[in-house]
């Protein structure tokens, strides 16, 4: 049956644009529905994060420079200083750092300004998607566009959704970051929901500007190693930050301190999907159970290895696949992939263990193995795994009060890189160069780091990531290792010729 398009997307995120992008560039006929504002919505919450981020890290540093030159003041002017910097938070200009947000996200990304894709070849229809049937006619603005494929990338956030089978619109409270962006102020006090790292760099960057925030996670970072929880939970701790099981929320709180709690509450964990696919084309929305790698757990749509749902043209990417929010990284791979089978034939799976992930000021690359998540002894799962660890205080940066720990740990099977965890400052440009290296020998990785480009900001954490590489290295030729065993036979054989 001739169709209108080859693709059809339904958008709203940054994967969806990208896969846009990425479709006409193959020289198809491509549509993106997207209903309006959605994207710039997002990107203002992504620089939004970013602008608190920057400004934490200027408090934590005005900070130490106030204790270290307080002896010049009179004690008058310094309980003052004191004071006010305390207070930074209340007076922050919050309306010009939204306008900053706004700004950047109008004009970082050019090349995916509905504009640029409307010019590249791109069908733009800014409206919200109305239905979907069998035979994959999307109903949008009083139009149906019958394509060859539709690819499902419209992100989770709150936003007026569809009911699957039903017409009518149901706005949810705004509980996300969104509600941020509607703010008059800063405020003064937030419960922060949920142990994604989103949550946690919401959480760091909130606390460090003055906000007492809560952080209410019943497994905090559970897929990340269990060494690197340990020490993030520990500075969100020093740092002020009061960590909650909901249990324990909702056992201590009386009913009217709960709507109080909710109305000053970010909700950072599951969200609904913007638009419901209805039953006729996918499979119904189901918990699966839990699997042990992030993303093969848990999913608003099922999909098998190729990204496809129940119909085999219907594909999706991004956050609709994982049930919460995951890395840029990991959703715009996602959208390449799924762009390709949908377009030709889909034979490309996504291999996340090649993805590096950096969240602030920790970062990984590969797949953690069950016992790092769980923190228990490598041996006792499987004797082919090592593990290799190097750490330092980092008590010589002046750019906080408290030391900031470092932390890089390698995890090897059968002496290949399984996953690479790094904590501490310039984790996210580091870790970037160092995902080339997994699934190959860790010499590899000591002759890598060496030949790394000056990163200023990642100096430390870069050597720290070459002693665990030596010690990974000379472990091969201790007693009782094969290769030690051997180079002694051999030089016990020549000395008895």
């Amino acid at each position: 049956m001739p169709v209108d398009y080859d693709l059809v997307i339904l958008g709203g995120t940054l994967e969806g644009r990208i896969a846009a992008r990425a479709a006409v560039g193959y020289g198809a006929r491509v549509a993106l529905v997207e209903p309006p504002g959605l994207f710039a919505q997002r990107q203002q919450a992504s620089y939004l994060l970013c602008a608190l981020q920057q400004l934490a890290d200027g408090q934590r540093q005005q900070a130490v420079s106030s204790l270290f030159y307080q002896s010049a003041f009179p004690q008058a002017e310094r309980q003052f200083a004191s004071q006010s910097l305390g207070n930074a938070a209340l007076s922050l200009n919050w309306e010009a750092v939204l306008e900053w947000s706004r700004i950047a996200s109008e004009t970082q990304l050019p090349d995916l300004a509905l504009t640029a894709l409307g010019a590249a070849g791109v069908d733009v229809i800014a409206a919200m998607p109305e239905g979907l049937s069998r035979r994959l006619t999307v109903t949008v603005a009083q139009r149906q566009l019958t394509a060859r494929a539709v690819l499902a990338a419209y992100g989770s956030v709150p936003y007026p959704i569809f009911e699957a089978g039903v017409g009518a619109l149901a706005r949810p409270a705004l509980t996300g970051i969104e509600s941020l962006l509607q703010a008059k102020a800063l405020p003064e006090s937030l419960w922060i929901w949920g142990g994604s790292p989103e949550s946690v760099m919401w959480a760091d960057a909130l606390g460090a500007l003055g906000v007492k925030v809560t952080l209410v996670a019943d497994r905090l970072l559970r897929y990340e190693d269990s060494e690197v929880r340990g020490y993030v939970r520990s500075q969100l701790i020093i740092s002020g930050i009061q960590i909650v099981t909901s249990a324990e929320v909702i056992n201590r709180a009386s009913k009217s301190n709960l709507q109080t709690i909710a109305e000053t509450s970010l909700f950072l964990e599951r969200r609904k999907p913007a638009f419901v696919l209805p039953d006729s084309v996918q499979r119904p929305v189901v918990q699966y159970p839990d699997a042990e790698y992030p993303r093969q757990g848990r999913t608003y749509l099922f999909s098998n290895k190729y990204l496809q749902l129940a119909h085999p043209r219907l594909f999706a990417c991004g956050s609709l696949l994982h049930g919460r929010a995951v890395h840029r990284a990991v959703a715009q791979q996602e959208a390449l992939v799924a762009v390709k089978n949908a377009l030709f034939w889909p034979n490309q799976s996504v291999d996340y263990g090649l993805i590096p992930e950096g969240y602030g000021h920790f970062a990984r690359v590969g797949v953690t193995p069950k016992f790092a998540q769980e923190g228990s002894v490598p041996y006792s799962a499987d004797r082919d795994y090592r593990v290799w660890t190097a750490s330092s205080s980092n008590s010589t940066d002046l750019s906080r009060l408290s030391p900031q720990p470092a932390l890089c740990k390698l995890i090897c099977k059968r002496d290949k890189l399984q996953s690479i965890h790094l904590l501490g400052d310039g984790a996210n440009e580091l870790i970037e160069p160092l995902a080339l290296m997994i699934g190959r020998p860790v010499n590899d990785l000591l002759v890598a780091v060496e030949r790394l480009p000056g990163l200023p900001t990642a100096q430390s954490l870069s050597g720290l990531v070459r002693t665990a590489a030596q010690k990974a290295t000379r472990s091969r030729w201790q007693p009782g290792n094969w290769r030690r065993d051997w180079a002694e036979n051999w030089f016990n054989w020549r000395r008895s010729r």
